[in-house]
């Protein structure tokens, strides 16, 4: 199995970027993440560089690790971060982990993990928000989140408290080819539709990427996020 992969982060239109992100390989496993630190709490650039730098040290210590405990372990360092800078910084965090075997995607959050199998979608995250339980309750549509009003505010995050957990998903690693994980300033900007859509047109993660950024700058306006995404292809042999 082989991995092509591209990523990127943007700053938008604000002024500091509070996105950071990981794509790592080890003794053929891949893991993955994007987190986006909560802009409405002081030090949401920390909390987001230290989740994804803490996931990337166990990955690299081992590449078969527990990537719900591994989440579960960076939550409570992020608390003791909080405690030591005096800053009650939050942030999201989505992440794969994928092996011979399986592929497992954990979310906290609104950032998003994307599927495609055939450039359609089969897998998609469910958002930890408000606007997501408006889903739920058939108040609006899944389309809809993206203009609701209270669309930014999480009911589950990193350093929000101590009992946090990931939503936990396993994919059987035949069941997909492609994989798309970004923070909420890039789906935001880029519909499932345009995604598959860029996905169908293009040969490289590089392409497809590329396009779908373009279609993110399109969108941007005063109060564009940040945004960023890691896309994967998963080849065989």
């Amino acid at each position: 199995m082989r991995f092509l992969y591209d990523s990127y982060s943007d700053i938008g239109k604000r002024d500091k970027n509070e996105d950071s992100f990981l794509v790592c390989e080890r003794e053929g496993a891949l893991i993955a993440a994007v987190a986006d630190g909560l802009g409405g709490c002081r030090g949401g650039e920390v909390a987001s560089a230290f989740a994804v730098d803490e996931l990337k040290q166990r990955f690299e210590a081992n590449a078969a690790l527990d990537l719900g405990k591994a989440l579960e372990e960076i939550n409570s360092g992020l608390l003791l971060k909080q405690r030591e800078l005096g800053m009650k910084m939050k942030t999201t965090i989505c992440a794969v982990l994928i092996n011979a075997e399986h592929t497992v995607a954990a979310n906290i959050g609104d950032s998003r993990i994307y599927a495609f199998k055939d450039d359609r979608i089969v897998f998609q995250s469910t958002d930890h928000s408000v606007a997501q339980m408006c889903v739920d309750l058939g108040e609006i549509t899944p389309e809809g989140i993206r203009t609701h009003e209270d669309r930014c505010i999480l009911t589950r995050s990193l350093g929000s408290k101590q009992d946090i957990r990931a939503d936990i998903t396993v994919l059987d690693n035949s069941s997909y080819d492609s994989l798309l994980i970004c923070s909420d300033g890039f789906w935001g900007g880029v519909v499932e539709q345009q995604m598959c859509s860029a996905l169908e047109q293009s040969e490289t993660p590089g392409e497809w990427l590329g396009t779908m950024r373009k279609l993110c700058g399109a969108e941007i306006n005063s109060d564009n996020d940040n945004n960023t995404a890691v896309v994967i292809n998963i080849k065989e042999g």
